[in-house]
């Protein structure tokens, strides 16, 4: 099984980019894939590389979908 997150770029220095998991850290992961990055854009990052870019309204959705599981799995403690 394959864990994905939603970020937002941050800041980019070549290969690295510095992403935004949505809580104001700022991590570094790897962009090996993905063309036409720019800070501002979102992402979806798996094991600490870039995988695709996608839109906001793809990454607002993401978020909600991580929320509510949050959600449940608290429930089920």
């Amino acid at each position: 099984m394959c864990l994905s997150f939603p970020a937002k770029v941050v800041d980019i220095q070549d290969l690295i980019v510095f992403v935004d998991y949505g809580n104001n850290t700022i991590e570094p992961v790897i962009n090996n894939m993905v063309d036409d990055l720019n800070p501002g854009d979102y992402v979806v990052i798996s094991y600490g590389m870039i995988i695709q870019k996608i839109s906001k309204e793809e990454y607002d959705e993401m978020i909600k979908y991580e929320t509510e599981m949050a959600k449940v799995l608290a429930n089920n403690e």
